[in-house]
């Protein structure tokens, strides 16, 4: 693992912070993700990479890890602990005495006695198995390893995002039922364990990471980015702006609501229905945001000449009236 320059592959340095991190990746994973890359391999392989970087270094454990092995003379092969210039550990000396003492016992126990010209040969333990020893699991022999981690991107729109939904999406051929919980936001992953790349010599597979990415919405939008308070366009006509009254809503969930206007509404006005925005992440008993109607006064396109006679009518009212 620490063969590789994951600094190099992110593009930032080794004190980056853990924002630094994140931060690069997202970047660059936009531009090399298989799903916009069209199929290309050289950036398929360097997303592959990309992701492996990103997945040792977001990890505060793998990266002390891996910052270890790379200052390790043995960083290619080597255990981490292995420390001091030697693969032994400890203090670095190696005691030849205690080797052969234990090589001695071992032929005791049944090997081929030495035949004194080379005391290591015959049915004694060979260099490579007492060596290994000294390493844990064995030294040479590979672990298993868990399989790769795949991501991929799912589009969702702003009350799919506010309340939750069940999306089905097709990873690497295989049809898969996502649940998006209520009040995620743009950048969200949702992680499903074992739905990733097989893992070798009988480890579990990795996981499948799917970065949720909220579409804009003709009616709905976010008073703030992240944010569970949602505006929403509201048009009401001249009388009702005037004189008050009723306007319908669309809320979140599709449905319809009566909005009371008051009198003297202008564009641009804010009406609030409290707890009809998004669901809020976390939040106690499905606590929600608001919903802000912004209101625009509709001009109605002809208007007649009894209603001229009327608007001109109101107009000297108006201006007569003490301010």
């Amino acid at each position: 693992m620490a063969s590789k320059d994951y600094y190099k592959v992110l593009g930032v340095a080794e004190t980056a912070s853990a924002a630094e991190i994140k931060k690069a990746y997202r970047k660059l994973a936009k531009k090399l993700h298989p799903d916009i890359n069209g199929g290309d391999k050289a950036k398929t392989a360097k997303f592959k990479e990309l992701t492996e970087a990103n997945e040792t270094l977001a990890d505060p454990k793998r990266r002390a890890t891996y910052d270890e092995q790379r200052q390790s003379p043995f960083s290619g092969g080597m255990p981490p602990g292995a420390r001091g210039g030697s693969p032994f550990g400890g203090a670095g000396n190696v005691d030849l005495e205690e080797l052969l003492r234990k090589m001695g016992r071992q032929g005791a126990g049944g090997g081929r006695p030495h035949t004194g010209a080379n005391p290591f040969e015959g049915g004694n333990q060979g260099f490579g198995d007492i060596f290994g020893d000294m390493f844990s699991g064995g030294g040479a022999r590979q672990a298993p390893r868990k399989g790769e981690d795949v991501v991929a991107r799912l589009d969702i729109d702003l009350p799919e995002a506010a309340l939750g939904a069940e999306k089905v999406v097709t990873v690497d051929g295989k049809r898969l039922s996502i649940k998006i919980p209520a009040g995620v936001t743009d950048g969200k992953t949702i992680r499903l364990t074992g739905q990733g790349h097989p893992g070798g010599r009988g480890a579990p597979p990795g996981d499948l990471l799917i970065e949720l990415h909220e579409r804009p919405h003709p009616n709905f939008r976010r008073k703030a980015p992240g944010s569970p308070d949602i505006e929403v366009q509201v048009q009401i006509p001249v009388d009702i702006a005037i004189l008050g009254g009723k306007a319908d809503v669309k809320t979140l969930e599709g449905t319809t609501l009566s909005l009371t206007v008051p009198p003297a509404t202008s564009s641009g006005k804010q009406l609030r229905l409290r707890a009809k925005g998004a669901h809020v992440p976390g939040g106690h008993d499905g606590a929600r945001g608001d919903l802000y109607a912004n209101v625009s006064v509709q001009v109605p396109l002809t208007v007649s000449e009894k209603a001229k006679e009327l608007l001109e009518e109101f107009a000297r009212l108006v201006k007569a009236q003490p301010q």
